[in-house]
């Protein structure tokens, strides 16, 4: 069977036929969907797609996935894969929110960050089931990214940008809940990863190398490298980097330590050993990196 790959313009014209007032190609559009869902083949995405059920049910497959959509479930199809609807229900009510990679890439969040959240783990069907304050808030997110393009209010897409952001964070954080409250047995690298994370985050300050949470974790850190690889898409080593860029920029942006404040804050031995990292992680220095964000 072939195959189709599908822009985010092309997916719009054949399978949600909505007049859009848009230029040849967009970054990102968001729809409301009421009523049945027409049924879309086979096809590979070239954007991410991420449905919010509000009533009604679809059953969908993505990659050897089987599954249905439910109200009050959020589902996220990664972009080059196997997508396809079949049966929905006459009162199937959803968002669907259809954007680039690069457009959630640009400006605020560090690329490699943008990476980690963008990662879906084929291991795992991509759907979950929502409580009603985390529908109401994902909900609500919808309707203000579809406000701001149905407007096109001034910095409607910077504003756009930074919801979805917060949706991704959002599922991210549900997608680790629901995982780890699951009654399914989770497989051992997802918890290896998932342990690394929550170490990483408490200790960046203080350790800075792979295998220093190898020793605390019990555990060699090829075998870690090799879990957090396959379950996030990026190096331990670089989740370590980013998260200690993350407080740095944080910290550059909205305090006024100085630089060798924010070097000592951060465990570096000296501000050259801080300013080091940081250029060879962002390509700038501290104190460019701090200029530019005040200009």
């Amino acid at each position: 069977m072939m195959v189709k790959s599908l822009r985010i313009t092309h997916f719009i014209d054949e399978h949600l036929c909505f007049q859009q007032k848009r230029t040849e190609d967009t970054d990102y559009s968001v729809f409301a969907v009421q009523k049945s869902l027409k049924t879309i083949e086979a096809t590979k995405l070239d954007f991410h797609l991420i449905i919010l059920c509000v009533e009604g049910s679809c059953d969908v497959s993505v990659g050897h996935h089987d599954f249905v959509i439910r109200s009050s479930t959020i589902s996220i199809v990664p972009p080059n894969t196997v997508f396809s609807t079949r049966y929905s229900s006459a009162d199937f009510n959803a968002y669907l929110l259809l954007f680039n990679s690069d457009f959630v890439k640009k400006g605020f969040v560090k690329s490699e960050i943008m990476e980690e959240l963008l990662f879906i783990s084929p291991d795992y069907a991509p759907i979950f089931d929502l409580n009603e304050n985390d529908f109401d808030d994902v909900l609500y997110k919808f309707k203000k990214i579809k406000e701001e393009a149905d407007n096109q209010s001034p910095f409607c897409i910077e504003v756009s940008q930074l919801y979805i952001i917060q949706l991704l964070y959002s599922y991210n954080r549900i997608c680790e809940i629901c995982l780890l409250n699951s009654d399914k047995l989770i497989n051992r690298q997802y918890q290896v990863m998932y342990q690394f994370r929550k170490l990483v985050d408490t200790n960046f300050r203080q350790l800075k190398s792979v295998k220093e949470y190898a020793d605390m974790m019990f555990l060699s850190p090829k075998y870690i490298s090799e879990c957090v690889k396959n379950q996030t898409g990026v190096s331990a080593l670089i989740i370590i980097q980013n998260r200690i860029i993350l407080e740095a920029e944080f910290l550059l942006t909205y305090s006024q330590h100085t630089i060798k404040s924010i070097a000592a804050k951060l465990g570096f031995p000296s501000t050259s050993a801080f300013s080091r990292f940081f250029k060879g992680v962002n390509g700038m220095s501290p104190d460019h990196y701090r200029n530019k964000r005040e200009n």
